[in-house]
């Protein structure tokens, strides 16, 4: 996806070592919403509440469950906009998987 657009919740994601997509979770606002929807920001990073599991990880010989392991917030090109001080998240944004895989944003689910 080349066009940058803001993230909200339910949008799918994609893991360069996951067997399967997943959707971005924003279970609480930030303060705006779009089409009734939690806005989501870069912190909105961490495994298991905003970064559901990708299926099986096939960096594991054999795989297992995925299991994100997050250590930092998303990646970002553009910290203009912002909401409560955090950088509105976009789909160009990237996040690091400590088991070696990128996660990406793939858009609207």
């Amino acid at each position: 996806m080349s066009e940058r657009i803001q993230v909200f919740d339910g949008f799918c994601l994609t893991c360069t070592m996951g067997s399967s997509r997943s959707c971005i979770c924003v279970p609480s606002s930030h303060g705006v919403s779009i089409s009734g929807k939690n806005q989501a920001t870069v912190m909105d990073c961490k495994s298991g509440t905003n970064i559901p599991p990708f299926g099986t990880c096939r960096k594991e010989d054999p795989q297992k469950p995925c299991s994100p392991v997050i250590l930092t917030p998303w990646l970002i090109d553009d910290k203009n906009y912002t909401i409560n001080n955090e950088p509105v998240l976009f789909t160009t944004s990237i996040l690091s998987c400590a088991c070696g895989g990128i996660i990406r944003i793939k858009g609207k689910s």
